[in-house]
């Protein structure tokens, strides 16, 4: 399953826009939504943006996620995770 973060949209040209997720950013096709701006929250999916956000749902749905890894951490920290070698596990959070 892929979880998709809201992401900001920091540069638009010719050849899609480029998006900030978590301090990441990465290249997205603006196929589906060709008005994209530089400012607009989005979601994408398979490196396209699919949803234009309003900043107050992207903020929800980024504290939601954000709040579902620091929970799944601590289980895992709980239960001291390791991975199949016998060492730490090597899940990062974003």
């Amino acid at each position: 399953m892929c979880i998709a973060f809201p992401g900001l949209v920091v540069a638009v040209d010719s050849f899609g826009a480029v998006v900030e997720t978590e301090g990441r950013r990465r290249r997205a096709s603006t196929l589906f939504l060709p008005d994209i701006a530089v400012g607009d929250w989005v979601t994408v999916a398979a490196g396209t943006i699919v949803e234009r956000l309003e900043p107050e749902h992207a903020a929800e749905i980024q504290a939601a996620l954000r709040t579902a890894i620091a929970l799944e951490m601590g289980d895992r920290s709980a239960a001291g995770a390791t991975d199949q070698a016998g060492g730490a596990s090597d899940v990062q959070s974003f």
